[in-house]
């Protein structure tokens, strides 16, 4: 799909022009008047000249070409007006009318009637419902977006047209500058995925910023933003993260994995920065008008002030993945030489309250000359004799050296230097946190720089992409399993049989006669034993009461049987117990590995610590399937409980070899059989070497 008509038209329709200013109509001329040279065709029924310009009552009339069309009118009259485009041979329509799928059925059947004849005449269209576009480098602005945002290599793509004039606006007071912008609207035809892929190659795009409330296609984004991580930054903040829908939880991995858990894990198994609160979003804006657009974990702090500079070593301590650097004698001794005797020359540097432009310039030769740092954040407050204009002047040819991230903190006695900063194409940070915040952000909890620990791992973009396509569809052969919604779960033989095709064993004998108890007891090997009910009525045993441990004896399991039969059935006294099985009980620790379908992105898999615990610690990883079993050890390793798996106090370390193999294992069944809806394997015990699923459950 050519989207060269949306950022470099030659000529533009405006349908729905008008002179006055209260209308979308008028604003989308002017701003466009306001713009690079290019053919300009108000069309108006009522009007003969707008700003100066001829008007024409239909496209039909415009003798020219015409490269790209917005129209703003009303709804019912969209369509029409798009047949219009399509005669008059318009490549490209962008559609700012509202009042289509956002308001209920008749809307959105509407809208269905505009798809449909921009597809018919061949018609890229974006929108409906939409603020339009920017392309600051073609010098275009064809939305009504209150002013044109200073040129820069920022593209801004959001669903919202609402957010994306605040953050224009809020980009053009704090001297951030974009690339271009695109407002999605209600994506009848293009999405965010067609921008993106745009936007790869776009050479004056270096960063990427997203707001959205819904992914169009899950694994084909995911595909995309892997490839486009790799060499441009993508940060995304989503609307509708609360807890929605999740009525009937089927399983721990249904509680564990809930769709926001879901979401931001793919996006960071894709390599994109996800975000929470708007400033957040425009932290990040800031620290790629920088020019950050790599990690910068390493840092110097310079400070005129002992109270942000305390603040901000706190902050960088306790991020994810920020250090300060440790100063050498050298260094520290080169910089006592420069500033006053009360200044301090660890890291943070402060060189006082009195200091002058010249006192920030002394510490500042020293200090850019220090290999380990990455960066210098630079902090100012303002006293009688501070100099905010000249320091910024420092800052902005410093800035050439090695990455200054300023924090100017104040009010009007500090705009001036501010201004300057801007003036020469950087930002400043209001508050430390904000700029802590957007570094560790960045780095997107790699780790810290000298860190050790098996809990500090990076986040990797492996096994990000689409599904491959199911193989045996698996059948359930008990017509009346009880069902949570359009779910069933599948019967012990059905899920043994299924799992030995991916080399998945579920250790145990079942039994369907209490007589039957002494044979499978020989079968299933040494004590103890452990009996527990299968049924598709009872999702959580414990809660249930069935399954009962540590039995030594056929009366021991005998009782144990009709323990449990009395237990489940006072519960639920419909409840249909289709056997016990009999295990031998498995030593080592538990942990939960499950498969939760996500209706945008596929099977997600989960892995955490198991037994009776795993909804109460609620420690664990995510990944969209397929997954490697590099991946998988990058689950195990995630999770804050690893020192429990690698052994605490002289005890060996699990089976970690084995574990991930289960982890792949699942995730290549997942993809396999999408009629497959969660599984959930808790407890499985792994040891050092090996390791059994104990129990397990699947909902199809």
């Amino acid at each position: 799909m050519n989207l060269q008509h949306l950022f470099e038209p030659r000529s533009i329709a405006i349908i729905g022009a008008s002179n006055d200013k209260n209308k979308v109509g008028y604003a989308l001329v002017s701003n466009l008047l306001n713009g690079g040279k290019r053919d300009i065709y108000p069309v108006s029924i009522t009007e003969k000249n707008i700003l100066g310009l001829q008007a024409y009552p239909s496209v039909k009339n415009i003798e020219g070409e015409v490269d790209l069309a917005l129209i703003a009118v009303r709804a019912d009259i969209v369509p029409s007006i798009l047949e219009d485009c399509g005669a008059k041979k318009i490549s490209t329509v962008i559609v700012i009318a509202a009042g289509f799928k956002e308001i209920g059925p008749t809307g959105a059947e509407l809208e269905k009637r505009v798809t449909e004849i921009a597809k018919k005449h061949g018609i890229t269209l974006l929108g409906p419902n939409c603020l339009g576009t920017i392309d600051t480098h073609a010098d275009l602005n064809a939305s009504f977006a209150n002013g044109k945002p200073r040129k820069g290599s920022i593209a801004f793509l959001s669903q919202s047209g609402a957010l994306g004039t605040a953050v224009l606006d809020k980009a053009l007071a704090e001297g951030v500058g974009i690339s271009k912008f695109i407002s999605l609207g209600n994506e009848a035809a293009l999405t965010e995925i067609e921008f993106l892929e745009y936007l790869r190659h776009d050479k004056d795009t270096k960063s990427i910023l997203m707001y959205v409330e819904q992914m169009t296609n899950g694994p084909t984004f995911m595909k995309l933003a892997s490839e486009i991580t790799k060499h441009k930054p993508i940060v995304l903040i989503k609307a509708g993260r609360g807890a929605r829908g999740q009525q009937a939880v089927m399983s721990h991995t249904g509680s564990l994995a809930p769709e926001d858990a879901i979401f931001t894990a793919a996006c960071r198994q894709s390599g994109v920065i996800v975000v929470e609160s708007i400033r957040e979003f425009f932290n990040m804006a800031k620290l790629f008008e920088l020019g950050v657009t790599k990690p910068l974990q390493n840092l110097i702090i310079l400070t005129n002030a002992g109270g942000p500079a305390v603040i901000t070593a706190d902050q960088v301590e306790l991020s994810r993945s920020l250090s300060l650097v440790e100063l050498s004698d050298e260094t520290k001794n080169a910089l006592r030489k420069v500033l006053p005797p009360m200044a301090a020359v660890n890291n943070p540097v402060d060189i006082i309250g009195d200091a002058l432009s010249t006192r920030y310039e002394a510490a500042l030769k020293i200090l850019i000359d220090v290999s380990d740092a990455d960066a210098i954040i630079t902090l100012l407050t303002p006293q009688m004799m501070t100099e905010a204009e000249a320091t910024a002047k420092l800052l902005v040819e410093y800035n050439k050296r090695k990455p200054i991230i300023p924090v100017f903190i104040g009010g009007e006695s500090i705009m001036k230097g501010v201004e300057v900063l801007h003036t020469a194409g950087m930002v400043n940070f209001t508050f430390p946190k904000d700029a802590v915040e957007a570094l560790d952000n960045l780095a997107r909890g790699s780790a810290k720089i000298g860190a050790t620990g098996l809990g500090e791992t990076k986040v990797s973009n492996s096994g990000a992409g689409t599904p491959s396509k199911s193989g045996t569809t698996v059948e359930c052969s008990r017509p009346n399993t009880n069902s949570f919604g359009m779910s069933k779960m599948m019967s012990y033989e059905e899920m043994s049989k299924l799992f030995r095709e991916y080399d998945l064993n579920l250790p145990g004998i079942l039994v369907h006669e209490k007589n039957d108890l002494a044979d499978a007891m020989k079968k299933a090997g040494a004590k103890p034993y452990t009996l527990k009910a299968m049924s598709p009525d009872v999702i959580h045993k414990t809660d249930m009461g069935a399954v009962k441990l540590h039995l030594n004896n056929v009366t021991d399991l005998e009782t144990a049987w009709d323990e449990i039969v009395s237990s489940v059935k006072s519960k639920k006294p419909q409840a249909i117990i289709e056997g016990m099985l009999v295990q031998t009980m498995s030593p080592g620790k538990e942990v939960i590995i499950g498969m939760k379908r996500d209706a945008t992105f596929g099977p997600t898999i989960l892995f955490g610590l198991g037994g009776i615990f795993t909804e109460a610690l609620k420690d664990t990883s995510l990944r969209i399937a397929p997954i490697s079993k590099e991946t998988a050890l990058e689950m195990i390793h995630q999770i804050r409980g690893i020192n429990i798996l690698a052994g605490l106090r002289g005890e060996q370390p699990i089976d970690f070899s084995k574990l991930a193999d289960i982890i792949v294992k699942i995730s290549k069944l997942s993809v396999d059989h999408p009629e497959i809806k969660e599984i959930d394997l808790n407890p499985v015990m792994v040891r050092t070497e090996g390791a059994d699923i104990v129990d397990a459950r699947v909902m199809i």
